[in-house]
């Protein structure tokens, strides 16, 4: 251990001490966080006159820093204008915000701005369409501190890559590096950056669904900011009445780029992260994963290169498809554990944790893509078919039943309130399973470019090798797989084209057309297919180096390579020529209204109508005091009738919002249009507080989850002191004359 010591190297201590240095700085400019500009004024802005940037603040001096911009307002007009920033005289980037548009139920703007050098000149500019009635007034600034804490992250990330790459340099003086593992880092960090060199521009190319996710992404930052967490509803969605998204579609792994975001990260950078993470996490998984298997490092390397540059894969990034091409990230996983689970020897220890990759594959899917956990379980359910008689060994079973167990347990904390909202609420999702998915399948010509050329010849290379029966009994497990993995390959595919009867099969099978339906869009089973036949490709390269073939697998890598720069071809031109790029630094730019498909809504709710109101009274309630907060509200009331009354809040009602009165709880129900109504009794004066609240079975189920979590860590921990203690022992053990 003590050849490893990179504390005493002087370019360690060279990197801590800089590292420290930034750091004692960074955390030195925060001091000014709080600090607040105060600018008083006002501009009225002439109807029928439309105006483009026209200044209402000029000459405002500020430091660099991360700014909260805040402009009283009074507008009679929603949507119709638009309030930014300006500095010509700051470097390009300099700047960076997207402004906010005016609310007739609003009276001032939040939106943040990234000021990265100082600035004399910045000018608060309104661009008016000139309809309506608009006037502005006072400007606050207010410095949140944010740069600061988003460089010392950074600043972290690059301080821990610097003493990897240490460590790394200590690990090849003390005990050598091995070609091969230095191999593996080279080509699993050019695979990594091929992935992600797209995203490296600071902008996002806008994709059909990159800006619903970037709004994910701040829906997860504004609750947990709120104090809610897990974030089930996003309290600033549909203009603050808060929406279900979180219960519907879980944002597990949007945490990461979330946290970015609390940390003053602007959106476009957070979610370049996100997808760096992503191409990183499925790189490695993918290699991981196939070298098991085929017990060979460059199998391994070339596996995860035909599998995580597939041209599929890249199309799923570039159009913003952020749940599919997240679960992609797992099902290397799944293959390994169900490969483990009927191929290793039952006898051994090792064969007691097989249930492990099972039981995280199932749950990233889970709190991925549920869209997904339809196709993986029919395939699960063919596989678990043809191999029926494993099944129900005693091993086997038990480690499928704790794969599931682990599964259902670690991903309860967010299937309890999926199942529970799908079962007790009307959402609008349950009304659109009369939509067809044929049209939208592939053209042959397109899914062979998606497929890849390296993917395409290694099913018909290793067709080939099936069907002159050169494959023989030598590895028969690799074989199996592979035919296995051919069949299901070619049906995939085959289902993902427009030439498939899906449209018969929704009319004729009752029960299947919800399934059907849910599924959208056909290509969603090349996620699985482009898995299946790289571990065909797998394949073909085992059987060629195993048989000394060395020409053959000289071809066989040099086709990974050509099928990778071909499918490096299609992206680059689908992000420079086919697609424009976003850049959104404050999510204000874009609003709040944009729910994608309004599927988690309650069926009736008409979401246009829903803009930033106050509350609304009914029968003869008066309503004094009036706060509202993220998912919650505060006012007084008095009920002078002798009949109830109500008073309905701007949110969006869903099960989980309670009203608690100074004598007791108050109903609450549905009200015009779905929003949340205070029952209020008759004779009440009282001081009413509205607030959503998780269910204490919600709860539990978060609780069931962590545990699982903690008792998986304990048990890995366990594992690997016995070993180390079983391989002490034998190491202290004389060997015998």
């Amino acid at each position: 251990m003590s050849k490893l010591n990179i504390w005493k190297w002087r370019s360690t201590k060279i990197i801590l001490a800089l590292a420290l240095l930034l750091a004692v700085f960074c955390v030195a400019q925060m001091s000014r966080r709080g600090r607040e500009y105060v600018y008083e004024g006002g501009t009225c802005f002439t109807q029928g006159t439309a105006v483009a940037g026209q200044p209402v603040y000029e000459g405002i001096s500020l430091p660099p820093g991360c700014y909260r911009v805040a402009l009283e307002y009074s507008s009679s007009e929603d949507l119709r204008s638009l309030c930014e920033a300006g500095d010509g005289t700051v470097f390009p980037g300099g700047l960076l915000t997207n402004g906010e548009v005016f609310y007739s139920g609003r009276s001032e703007t939040r939106f943040q701005m990234w000021l990265f050098e100082r600035a004399d000149a910045l000018r608060i500019l309104v661009n008016y369409d000139g309809v309506g009635s608009l006037e502005t007034g006072n400007l606050r600034i207010y410095d949140t501190g944010q740069l600061w804490t988003m460089y010392l992250v950074i600043l972290l990330a690059a301080t821990l890559l610097a003493l990897a790459v240490q460590l790394l340099r200590a690990c090849d003086r003390a005990y050598g590096i091995s070609r091969e593992n230095k191999a593996v880092l080279f080509w699993l960090s050019v695979i990594i950056l091929l992935a992600t060199v797209p995203y490296m521009t600071g902008g996002v190319p806008s994709g059909g669904d990159t800006g619903y996710h970037m709004h994910r992404i701040d829906g997860i930052k504004d609750g947990i900011l709120a104090g809610y967490f897990p974030v089930r509803l996003e309290p600033e969605w549909v203009h603050g009445h808060g929406y279900a998204n979180g219960i519907f579609y879980c944002g597990t792994l949007l945490l990461f780029p979330a946290l970015l975001r609390i940390a003053g990260f602007p959106v476009t950078l957070a979610y370049n992260c996100y997808v760096a993470g992503v191409n990183i996490a499925t790189a490695v998984i993918a290699y991981c994963s196939f070298a098991r298997v085929f017990r060979d490092k460059y199998i391994g390397i070339a596996s995860s290169a035909l599998y995580t540059l597939s041209a599929f894969r890249l199309h799923q990034v570039l159009i913003g498809n952020v749940g599919e091409y997240s679960a992609m990230m797992f099902l290397p996983l799944l293959l390994y554990g169900y490969w483990r689970l009927f191929t290793q020897d039952r006898r051994l220890k090792e064969y007691r944790t097989c249930w492990l990759p099972l039981a995280f594959g199932y749950a990233g899917l889970f709190q991925t893509h549920v869209l997904s956990c339809e196709i993986t379980a029919l395939l699960t359910l063919v596989l678990l078919l043809v191999r029926i008689k494993q099944v129900f060994r005693r091993e086997t079973f038990r480690e499928l039943c704790k794969g599931a167990a682990g599964a259902l347990a670690l991903s309860a904390w967010f299937l309890v309130p999926f199942l529970d909202y799908t079962l007790r609420e009307d959402m609008h999702f349950k009304h659109v399973w009369g939509r067809t998915i044929q049209e939208a399948g592939l053209s042959p010509a397109l899914l062979l470019t998606w497929v890849g050329l390296g993917m395409a010849l290694g099913l018909l290379c290793f067709l080939a090798l099936w069907l002159s029966g050169r494959l023989g009994d030598r590895e028969e497990n690799v074989w199996k797989l592979g035919r296995l993995s051919l069949l299901l390959g070619i049906c995939l595919m085959l289902m993902s084209l427009r030439l498939f009867p899906w449209d018969r099969i929704q009319q004729t099978v009752s029960w299947a057309a919800p399934l059907i339906s849910s599924l959208q869009f056909p290509r969603r089973f090349l996620g699985w297919g482009g898995a299946l036949l790289t571990a065909l490709c797998g394949c073909c390269l085992y059987y060629f180096k195993t048989g000394k073939k060395h020409l053959l697998w000289n071809a066989g890598l040099m086709m990974v390579a050509v099928s990778v720069i071909l499918s490096g071809v299609y992206y680059t031109n689908g992000v420079d020529r086919d697609m424009s790029r976003t850049y959104l630094y404050n999510i204000q730019g874009m609003g709040y209204g944009y729910i994608s498909g309004a599927e988690y809504l309650v069926q009736g709710t008409e979401h246009e109508s829903l803009l930033y109101r106050g509350p609304v009274s009914g029968g003869a309630v008066t309503v004094t005091d009036y706060e509202k907060g993220a998912l919650r509200a505060q006012f007084t009331c008095c009920n002078a009738d002798r009949q109830e009354g109500y008073v309905e809040l701007p949110l969006l009602h869903y099960y989980g919002y309670r009203a608690y009165g100074e004598d007791g709880e108050l109903t609450v129900r549905k009200g015009e249009n779905n929003l949340v109504r205070v029952v209020i009794p008759p004779g009440c004066h009282t001081a009413v507080r509205v607030r959503f609240v998780s269910p204490w079975y919600w709860r539990a189920a978060e609780g069931v989850s962590y545990l699982t979590v903690a008792a998986i860590l304990l048990m890995c921990i366990r594992k690997r002191r016995i070993k180390r203690s079983e391989r002490g022992k034998h190491e202290r053990i004389p060997a015998k004359a």
